[in-house]
């Protein structure tokens, strides 16, 4: 999953070096030191599209939860209409959204954990 947000440093063009000075006539002399933007590993982690994606999962994370209020209600009208077969269908849909949110959660979290 992380290697969707990783992306090729612009200033050393995935290098890692960058070069200091040329010598065009003898290039085994020419100098080089490391990238700063990249730290010498030629590719960065891009936090903005990270940060982007962490705003749509906590949008997802919101809707769930609106879904998951809306079935508790549905259940609790079922149980006082005597409606066992259609509580017992909204109880198992209210157990798949609660595991649904918990890995919206979980992705959330990992997401979150790149960014630091």
């Amino acid at each position: 999953m992380k290697t969707k947000f990783i992306k090729e440093c612009d200033t050393c063009w995935g290098r890692g070096s960058v070069l200091i000075s040329s010598a065009y006539e003898h290039p085994s002399h020419s100098e080089s030191d490391i990238c700063e933007d990249c730290k010498g590993e030629g590719t960065y982690l891009d936090k903005e599209l990270i940060n982007e994606y962490i705003d749509d999962v906590d949008y997802m994370i919101e809707g769930m939860i609106n879904r998951i209020r809306i079935t508790s209600d549905a259940v609790k009208d079922c149980n006082r209409g005597m409606l066992d077969q259609l509580e017992q269908k909204y109880r198992n849909t209210l157990h798949i959204q609660a595991r649904a949110l918990a890995r919206l959660e979980m992705y959330c979290a990992n997401l979150k954990s790149y960014v630091k």
